[in-house]
C-alpha cells in the first residue's frame, strides 16, 4: 500500500484556507478571514516537540546524536552528564543560544560555539547549575529535524540530582511525543515506570478532543484514532545496548518490557512499540561514512543492519506522522470546513431570493430580511449574556482548581512528615531525601498543569456544545518546575551536651543489677558473671537511647528546613496555575468575541443579499444569478477538497495507511523481536551518556 504523502496534505490544506481567506476578503468578512489566515500561522509553524527522557546512564544524549548524525555534538560520559535541556531544531547552519538567568530574574540569551556546548550542559562542567543556564537551544541542518520536528535532551531521572528529575518530570508538558529509552541489560525499574505513567499521561493530553463531527462542532479538532485506535498514544520505548544480550536474551528482554507497558496502559493497543537498538553500532556506521549532514548511515549508502537504528528511525517517523496528522492537521481542516459554511450560507440565500420571480417571493425575503436583522440583534445580545455565563464557570474552575492543587499540596507535606522524615535511611542520606521531595512537588506541579487543561477543555467543549459554537482548546501550558530542595545535612548536627552520660548510667545500673542477682543466686562467681552481663546490656540500652536522640534531633532539624521549602514551592506552583488560568480565559474570551463576530457578520450579509435581490429586476437577477452559481461551483469544490483531506488525515491517525514502504515495516518487525544482528556489532560496550 502506497503511504500517503502528509507534506502534499499540509500543503494542500494550507492551499484551500488561502483560497477561502481570499474569498472571504472579497466579501469583506474580516472576521472568517483573520480566522483563516490564524489557521495558516499554526500549520505553517507545523513543530512537533519530541522528549527524548529515561534515568540517567541510559544513553539518551548519544541515541540524540545518532538520530542527528552528529557523534559527539551532545557531551555524554559513563557518569551523569546532561544537567540542562536541550532543544535540537533544522536551521541552515550550526547555531547554538544558551539562555541564562540573570540576577534580577530575566533571562538573557548568549550565542555560544558547539566546541563550548559541555561547559554548560555538563554536569561536572557546570556543578548544580552554577552558571544558571535555563535552555540550551541548537540550530542544525539534520535530516531528522525536518518538517517540524524538534528533539528534546532531558537530564537523567533518578539520580543524585534532585533538580533534574524534577526539570524532566516538569518539562513533560510540553511534549508532542516521548521516547524514553531503557537498557537492555537491566528491566524496566518502578521507578522508571512511574515516570512513563507521567509520560502516557502527558502524551494524553496533547491529543485534540474528539467531536461527533466537523459539521456538529467545525471549530473542534477532531481525534479520529479515538482512545484505542493504533497510534493513538505519543510514546515509544527504545532499549539501548542491544549488543551486550544474546538473541534470546533480547527477545525475553523486549517481552518482558511489554508486557510491563500493556499492564501500565490497561492492555490498550499492546502497549506502545517497544524496539532495542546499539547506539554504538549505529555511531561506529556513522564514523564510516563521514559526519557530513547528508552522509549516509554506512559507505555503501545503505543503513546498517546491525545497530536496530533503521527499526527504531521507521518507528519514529510513523509516530510523528501520526502526531502531525492528529495535532497539527485535524483543527485547520475543521476552520476550513466552518469556514465554507459561513461562505456558503449567504450565497444560497440569495441564490434562493433570485429563482423566485413573484411579489409574494420578494415580499417574503423583505420579511425574512428584517427577521435576519433582529437575530443578529439577538446574537449580539446573547453574545454579552455568554460572556459573563464563560467568565462566571472560569471561576468556578480556577476556585475549584486551587483548592485541588492545596488538597494535593498538604498531602505532600503530609507524606514528607509522616513517611520520609521518617525513614532512617533519608535522614542518613539528605541528598535522596531533597530527591523525593523535589520529585513530589515536581510531580504536583505537572499533575496540576494536566488536570487543569483537561478541565478547561471539558469547560470549554461543554460550553461550545449548549450554545451551539465552536470555540476550540484553550489552556495549553504547563506550570515551571519548583526550585531544586536543597538540604543542609549538617546543619544543627551534633550530639547533644554530655551524650555519653546515658550510656554510662545504664551501664552502671545494668552493672549493679547483674551483680545483686548473681550474687544472690549463685554467690561471688554469680556475681561476677551477672555484673558482665548487666553491664553489657545496660551499655547497648544507652547506646540506643543515644541514636533515638540523635534520629529525632535530625528529624527536627530537616523538618524545620523543609518547613521554609514547602512555602516556596507551593508560592511557585500555585503562581503557575493561577497563570496558566488566567492566559486560559484570555484566550477563550478573544475566541468567544472572534466568533461572534463572524456570525454576525454572516447574518448582516445575509440581510444585505437579501435585500439587493428583492430590489433587483428580473433582469438583473440572472445575470447575477450565473456569478452566484460560479462562486457557489468553487465553495463546494473547496469543500470538497476539505472532506478529501480530512479523510485522508484519519486514515493516517488510525493506520489505515503505513507510514514507510515495505522495507521500513519489514526494519520494524525486525526491530521488535530483536533481530537487528548486533551479533556482530563488536567489542566493548557503548558508551552510556546521558
Amino acid at each position: 500500500m502506497t503511504g500517503i504523502d502528509m507534506g502534499a496534505v499540509a500543503a494542500d490544506t494550507t492551499a484551500v484556507l488561502e483560497r477561502l481567506g481570499a474569498a472571504a476578503r472579497a466579501r469583506g468578512l474580516a472576521g472568517t478571514a483573520e480566522r483563516l489566515v490564524e489557521a495558516v500561522r499554526r500549520l505553517a509553524d507545523g513543530r512537533i516537540v519530541v522528549v527524548v527522557c529515561g534515568e540517567f546512564n541510559r544513553g539518551k544524549s548519544s541515541l540524540v546524536n545518532a538520530l542527528v548524525r552528529r557523534p559527539g555534538l551532545l557531551p555524554v560520559d559513563v557518569l551523569q552528564t546532561t544537567s540542562v535541556v536541550t532543544t535540537l531544531a533544522w536551521g541552515p547552519q550550526d547555531a547554538a543560544t544558551v539562555h541564562l538567568r540573570d540576577d534580577s530574574g530575566g533571562v538573557r540569551q548568549q550565542e555560544v560555539p558547539f566546541t563550548e556546548l559541555a561547559d554548560y550542559v555538563a554536569e561536572s562542567a557546570n556543578p548544580g547549575n552554577r552558571l544558571r543556564a535555563e535552555l540550551l537551544d541548537l540550530r542544525l541542518p539534520s535530516e531528522a529535524l525536518t518538517g517540524g520536528t524538534v528533539l528534546v535532551d532531558t537530564p537523567g531521572i533518578g539520580g543524585v540530582f534532585p533538580e533534574h528529575t524534577a526539570v524532566t518530570t516538569a518539562f513533560l508538558a510540553s511534549a508532542d511525543a516521548v521516547v524514553f529509552v531503557g537498557d537492555m541489560t537491566s528491566p524496566l525499574s518502578a521507578a522508571e515506570l512511574r515516570f512513563l505513567r507521567r509520560a502516557v499521561a502527558a502524551t494524553a493530553a496533547a491529543e485534540p478532543p474528539a467531536t461527533e463531527s466537523a459539521a456538529a462542532d467545525p471549530a473542534a479538532a477532531a481525534d479520529p484514532a479515538g482512545p484505542g485506535a493504533p497510534g493513538s498514544g505519543g510514546l515509544l520505548v527504545v532499549l539501548t545496548r542491544s549488543d551486550q544480550a544474546d538473541a534470546e536474551t533480547r527477545r525475553a528482554m523486549l517481552d518482558n518490557t511489554r508486557a510491563k507497558l500493556a499492564d501500565l496502559t490497561g492492555g490498550r493497543d499492546g502497549g506502545p512499540a517497544v524496539l532495542a537498538v546499539s547506539t554504538r553500532a549505529r555511531l561506529r556506521h556513522l564514523a564510516a561514512a563521514g559526519t557530513r549532514p547528508d552522509a549516509p548511515a554506512s559507505p555503501d549508502g545503505t543503513a546498517d543492519p546491525t545497530s536496530g537504528y533503521p527499526a527504531f528511525e521507521s518507528a519514529l517517523r510513523g509516530l510523528l506522522r501520526r502526531r502531525r496528522a492528529s495535532l497539527l492537521l485535524a483543527r485547520p481542516l475543521a476552520e476550513a470546513d466552518a469556514a465554507v459554511t459561513a461562505l456558503l450560507q449567504p450565497l444560497e440565500a440569495e441564490r434562493e431570493a433570485l429563482a423566485r420571480e413573484t411579489d409574494e417571493t420578494l415580499a417574503r425575503l423583505r420579511a425574512s430580511a428584517e427577521a435576519g436583522q433582529r437575530e443578529a440583534a439577538g446574537a449580539r445580545r446573547s453574545g454579552a449574556e455568554w460572556r459573563t455565563e464563560l467568565r462566571t464557570e472560569l471561576r468556578k474552575l480556577r476556585n475549584a482548581l486551587t483548592g485541588s492543587l492545596h488538597d494535593d499540596l498538604d498531602a505532600v507535606w503530609e507524606r514528607i512528615c509522616n513517611e520520609l522524615l521518617h525513614e532512617e535511611s533519608l535522614q542518613d542520606d539528605p541528598d535522596r531525601l531533597a530527591t523525593e521531595v523535589a520529585s513530589a512537588y515536581a510531580a504536583v506541579a505537572g499533575a496540576t498543569a494536566h488536570r487543569a487543561e483537561s478541565e478547561l477543555r471539558t469547560l470549554v467543549a461543554d460550553f461550545a456544545r449548549q450554545h451551539r459554537i465552536g470555540i476550540g482548546p484553550v489552556g495549553e501550558g504547563r506550570i515551571a518546575a519548583p526550585e531544586p530542595v536543597r538540604l543542609d545535612p549538617d546543619l544543627g548536627s551534633g550530639r547533644p551536651p554530655g551524650p555519653m552520660m546515658p550510656v554510662s548510667r545504664d551501664g552502671s545500673f545494668g552493672a549493679s543489677m547483674g551483680a545483686a542477682v548473681g550474687g544472690m543466686l549463685f554467690g561471688p562467681a554469680g556475681a561476677a558473671v551477672g555484673g558482665a552481663i548487666g553491664l553489657v546490656a545496660g551499655l547497648l540500652r544507652g547506646l540506643g537511647a543515644v541514636r533515638e536522640q540523635e534520629l529525632q534531633a535530625r528529624r527536627r532539624n530537616l523538618r524545620d528546613q523543609l518547613t521554609l521549602v514547602r512555602s516556596r514551592q507551593q508560592r511557585v506552583i500555585t503562581e503557575g496555575l493561577r497563570s496558566l488560568l488566567d492566559t486560559a480565559a484570555e484566550q477563550a474570551e478573544r475566541e468567544l468575541d472572534s466568533l461572534l463576530r463572524q456570525q454576525d457578520e454572516s447574518a448582516q450579509e445575509t440581510v444585505t443579499r437579501l435585500r439587493a435581490a428583492a430590489d433587483s429586476t428580473r433582469a438583473e437577477a440572472g445575470a447575477r444569478h450565473k456569478v452566484l452559481t460560479e462562486e457557489h461551483a468553487a465553495l463546494v469544490a473547496a469543500g470538497r477538497e476539505v472532506a478529501r483531506l480530512a479523510a485522508l488525515v484519519a486514515e493516517v491517525v488510525d493506520g489505515e495507511h503505513a507510514t514507510a514502504d515495505e522495507d521500513d515495516r519489514a526494519d520494524v518487525a525486525n526491530g521488535e523481536n530483536g533481530e537487528n544482528g548486533t551479533d556482530g556489532a563488536g567489542g566493548g560496550p557503548e558508551v552510556a551518556g546521558q
